[in-house]
């Protein structure tokens, strides 16, 4: 079912156009773009993830607007109103200067072809995109130029040694040409397990300061051979709380030197993961409760 938000998108994306970068942008600064100039470096998110917090969005907007500020780095939202619109950040107003607080901002990279790459904050910005469209005005921080790179092959293998770039999909692996050319929901495929593994989150593992980067899809690919999503019923809330609860039960129960996944740097085993060591009961009651995320997820 489409949803108010998706349907004001979808006003918004008509005529949308990408300015140029700044000419004198490097590795380090804090840019401001729209969003349809940033090219995503994965080609799935998890819709339910999604779905989430544009219900969350629409029962409390004060949540969306949170949410932008706290991205751009500036703390959360300090005033707005029925009339405040993403796509114009100067009808409503952030609580600190854009950067003051860095550490939620979203990252991108620039490449040899002068385009910028998101490396960190498809769901968000996705949403974002959902709601107020493409042209809307974002900041983001440049963590690599890679401009002095020849060709575009070369930076794609860079990228894909810098763990940079995801290529596995829910159809199988694709080649960096595959990728969307564009955040939001009809431009990026649904992986499923992606979003069980976001609502499993601090329930059955733990995500620490510093992880591997991909650590959900590590986890989404592990289940994914270890879980058949046909033994779920994931259309309605009472199949998906049990998906969780027993993923929840898998990730904790296992010994903790299980291989998940394989890196350039080594093994990343359950404990690298950030596996627990038992379940967070009190955590997996208020997800699944009637004010809980699930509830959220499902909201019509």
């Amino acid at each position: 079912m489409r949803t108010p938000w998706s349907i004001l998108a979808l006003l918004w994306s008509a005529g949308q156009a990408s300015a140029a970068l700044p000419a004198d942008i490097k590795a380090g600064d804090i840019v401001q773009v729209q969003l349809a100039q940033l090219h995503p470096t994965q080609a799935a998110i998890g819709y339910r993830q999604l779905d989430y917090k544009q219900h969350r969005y629409e029962a409390e907007p004060k949540k969306l607007f949170d949410d932008y500020c706290e991205s751009m780095g500036q703390k959360g939202v300090d005033k707005f109103d029925s009339k405040s619109r993403l796509s114009q950040p100067s009808s409503f107003s952030c609580k600190a200067p854009v950067g003051s607080e860095p550490g939620p901002m979203k990252t991108a990279v620039i490449a040899p072809d002068n385009v910028l790459y998101l490396t960190d904050g498809h769901h968000t910005f996705s949403n974002f995109a959902d709601i107020a469209g493409l042209n809307t005005p974002v900041q983001v921080r440049i963590t690599n130029d890679f401009r002095s790179l020849k060709t575009m092959s070369a930076f794609w293998q860079k990228m894909e040694a810098a763990h940079l770039v995801w290529l596995d999909t829910p159809s199988g692996k694709i080649k960096p040409d595959a990728l969307p050319q564009e955040l939001g929901r009809q431009h990026m495929q649904n992986d499923e397990y992606r979003s069980l593994v976001y609502f499993v989150r601090d329930i059955g593992f733990d995500k620490e300061q510093n992880p591997p980067p991909f650590l959900e899809f590590y986890w989404g690919k592990w289940l994914e051979t270890q879980l058949p999503l046909k033994n779920f019923d994931l259309n309605n809330r009472g199949g998906y709380a049990k998906a969780l609860e027993t993923i929840a039960e898998k990730m904790t129960s296992m010994p903790k030197d299980t291989v998940i996944a394989h890196s350039d740097s080594g093994p990343l085993t359950a404990d690298r993961l950030g596996a627990r060591k038992k379940v967070n009961e009190k955590k997996l009651e208020k997800l699944v409760s009637d004010d809980g995320k699930l509830t959220w997820a499902f909201a019509q």
